[in-house]
Order: structure tokens, then sequence, then C-alpha cells
């Protein structure tokens, strides 16, 4: 049984598939994009303006067409195979907040958060991606550092792999946005060695505009990536009763049907193009009015996109380490274990937002990054299980202690390593110890081990022949260190 199958049956998933089938050919997704429409047009749909009619029959042939697995390629990390048999996954930490928790306080972020998100991702055990905020202060930066700049500091900066990084964009009319899309990975390939283009080295992704449509740029990016060999993931952001129905079968209903009329252009354009099923919607506190992630809403919504993705044999994005907490209390604590737990057992193969999150997405925390990293080894400590053998067993140990022994003898043997989790972060000291030390709350202890986080990054050594490649992109006051 799939761990979805706690929360959902592949039965019911049939039914919000069946659903969201005839959303598309009776309801129609809205597509603003001229070029899409004509393919769709093409292909026997039914077009009303910018009103898309699709035929069941074009979504399912679509999804017979999408491999189960893909390949990035990376001469300097190593390839990743995101797929159905995979165990590889790209995790990032929290991106694109706009403010930072700080001594309890929410603020602005400022370009120097932004240096030490990344240093925290770039030295966490958890994300295989580090990624770069925009920065809020661009005073001294021209129009390609604006544009590529990220992406360059990314590769002189980072240590990791580099999937999913891109050119800047926003704001540019597609031709433009196109020439800078093909300048960031040309760059890219000539910092890694990389002449042919058969592998990606990206995979880029656009969200849906809830409820059932897609404005102009997305599809321009989803149409640059097919014609240039990208993989391409499509997550919608819903909110129950404000962009979705106010039921998650109904939520999955509508994103689904988002999803797939993305699919079906992708596979009109090009059959067999590779692409990653995606869901990141959420909950809404209508007593707020506001998007609410730290929700149970959020984790079932997380096992269902697994439930589609298994049905469509897709990889697939969901999740993170989600919470509304505003600062790294109870709320952080039991909503992001909430969120973290079902993104690990629905075994996304692509994970944004994993640690650090706070505010809906919208704020960043430093501390949280070390308590999410303690909660996800605590869950992938749970998820492995009981093991039991002649080794966890351990009979002749048990005869040897005897009634009344002791076990804790001669040295820590290997297997209490990997059978108990030891935690980094998290207090587990007598209570009159603890006390006696002076008493430090979870959040101090923290702040601290974020110093030392930040004081062991270590610039990766560059060749002449990288640091060339990238010069002319890099910000002049980060050109030489960050």
């Amino acid at each position: 049984m799939k761990s979805y199958e706690k929360f959902i049956s592949k039965e019911e998933i049939k039914k919000i598939h069946e659903n969201s089938l005839k959303v598309l050919e009776d309801v129609g997704v809205m597509i603003e994009n001229e070029r899409a429409r004509k393919i769709f047009k093409d292909a026997g749909a039914s077009i009303e303006d910018t009103l898309v009619k699709i035929p069941a029959r074009l979504v399912e042939d679509a999804i017979k067409t999408v491999p189960s697995s893909f390949r990035l390629h990376s001469t300097i990390h190593g390839d990743v195979v995101l797929g159905t048999d995979s165990k590889d996954r790209i995790i990032t930490s929290n991106c694109s907040n706009v403010y930072i928790e700080d001594n309890g306080k929410i603020r602005h972020a400022t370009n120097e958060d932004t240096i030490k998100q990344f240093i925290m991702s770039e030295t966490s055990p958890i994300t295989t991606t580090a990624h770069w905020n925009d920065f809020p202060d661009k005073t001294g930066f021209g129009k390609e550092h604006n544009i590529m700049g990220l992406s360059a500091m990314t590769l002189r900066y980072s240590s990791k792999n580099t999937f999913n990084m891109g050119a800047n964009v926003r704001g540019l009319d597609a031709e433009e946005a196109n020439y800078y899309r093909t300048k960031c990975l040309e760059m890219s390939m000539n910092f890694q060695g990389i002449t042919e283009k058969d592998q990606p080295i990206f995979i880029t992704g656009i969200n849906a505009l809830s409820p059932l449509a897609y404005d102009q740029a997305p599809i321009d990016n989803l149409i640059y990536g097919v014609e240039h060999n990208l993989p391409i993931w499509i997550a919608p952001c819903a909110m129950p009763m404000m962009t979705a129905p106010p039921s998650v079968a109904g939520l999955m209903s509508t994103t689904n049907a988002e999803v797939l009329a993305g699919l079906t252009l992708i596979q009109l354009m090009k059959p067999g193009h590779p692409f990653l099923y995606g869901n990141v919607s959420g909950s809404t506190d209508m007593r707020k009015v506001q998007l609410a992630m730290g929700a149970p809403e959020t984790a079932l919504i997380a096992y269902a996109t697994a439930g589609l993705a298994d049905l469509y044999q897709l990889p697939f994005r969901a999740g993170g380490g989600l919470s509304d907490c505003k600062d790294l209390d109870v709320q952080a604590g039991a909503e992001s274990m909430m969120t973290i737990y079902a993104t690990l057992d629905s075994d996304a193969n692509y994970i944004m937002h994993m640690t650090g999150s706070m505010g809906a997405y919208n704020v960043g925390s430093l501390e949280k990054v070390l308590a999410d990293e303690e909660i996800i080894g605590m869950v992938n400590r749970w998820l492995r299980g009981v093991r039991v053998d002649d080794e966890t067993l351990r009979f002749d140990e048990i005869r040897k202690v005897g009634p009344r022994g002791a076990f804790f003898y001669g040295r820590t043997p290997g297997i209490y390593r990997e059978e108990v989790y030891l935690c980094k972060l998290f207090n587990k000291e007598d209570a009159s110890t603890w006390q006696n030390a002076g008493a430090k709350s979870i959040k101090e202890t923290a702040h601290e081990m974020v110093e030392q986080r930040l004081a062991s990054y270590r610039e990766p050594d560059l060749t002449k022949e990288q640091m060339d490649v990238i010069a002319p992109y890099l910000p002049p006051m980060y050109k030489d260190h960050i």
C-alpha cells in the first residue's frame, strides 16, 4: 500500500481525475497566450476567445506520452534522476520570502539577510540545492547583474547542484526574456564545460493562475522550456473558498485540471517531454482571509498530489516545512512537524521551502532552519521503521548481560548510532542540569548554532576559466566574496 492510501484511496484518486477531465472539457481553462491557444485548436480543442475547452481524449493521450523519470545533468555535482523509481530529490530551503524574523520581530529582509539565508542553505546537511532570494537593494546593479546575477552567484558561491536556477526575467517582454534565458543556459554550460545539449542542466517551472487560468508570461516560459529541452514542473497554489472550491476534493479537481492543461500543451508541442507534477496549495483562514500553509489540509493535499502523480506515473513536487508561525514557538514546531512528515512520507521528488519557512511562505527564519532540520532528522528516522533481524534482536548480548545487568559497557556499538536518532538542537538534558547551565531556550541555542553555521561557510575554489565565464554577471560588490 502506498503511503497516500492511508488518507485517500486509489479509487478516490481516479474520481478526482475524472472530475478534472469534466472540468477541462465542460468548463475549460483560460489561456492568455495566442500561440498556446493555436496549438490547442490545431489538436481539436474548442476555443472561445481565451477560453480553451480540452477534450478528455487529448488529455489522456498526452498523459500516456510523458516519461516516468528524467535525468538532470551536471559534470560538477553529478547527475540527478527524478522519477517514480528514483530516491533522488531536489530540496531547497525557504525562498522568495520578503520578510525575516529577527529576535521576535518581523522586518523587511536586507541584502545581508539574503546572504545569510544562502549560507545556511549551502551549509545544510538537508538541502541539495543552495538557493538565492532576490536582493532587496539593487543599488550598484547593472541590468545584466539584475537579470543574470543570482545565477552567476550560485555558480560562484555554491558547492551544491544548480538545477533550479535561471535568469530573472520578470518584467521583460518574451523576446528579451528568451534571450536572457538562453544566455543563462550558455553561462552554466560553459561553466561546467558542457558542449552537448542532449542532457538538460536545469528544471524550470510555472504556477497556474488559479482558478483555471494561465497568463502570458508563464506560458512563454513553458514554451521556451519545451524548445530548449528543459524539464518542466507545474504547481498551483490555490486557496479554498478563494481561488478553489471549499473542499479538498474540489480544490484537487480544479488544480489537477490546471496541471493537466499545462501537461497536455507540453505534450502536444513535444510528445515525451519530461514533466514533473506539482501542487503546493494550502488552506484558507476565512476569519482573516489569509492563506494558511501550516494546516492539516496542506498535509492532505501533499498526499492527494502523491496519489495523482502515482496514477499518472510521474515524479512530483509537494509540501515543505511549512508554517504560518511568526516566531520559533510551539506553533512553528507543530505545523512544521505535520507538513514535513506528510512531505517525506508521501515521497515527494522536488521540495521547495523545506527549512526556515514562516508566515505562509512570506517570512524566513535562520533559527527555524535548524529546527526544521531537526524535525527532518527525526521524521526520516521514524519513516525507516523498526528493523528486525539477528543483529537488532541482540539475543547473545541479552544472554550475556542477563537479568538486572547493564547494557552500558565498552565502546558504543555502531548499531546504536544507526538505531537511535541523536538530536543536535533539541534539549535532552536533565532539567536541573539545563537550569543550572542558564536555562537557555531552544531559540537561544539555535541562534548560537546559526552563528557557528555562518562562520563555517567556505567559498568554493574555482578555476580561472570558470571565473571568466561568470565574472561579467556578478554584481560588483559580490564579485570576490560574500
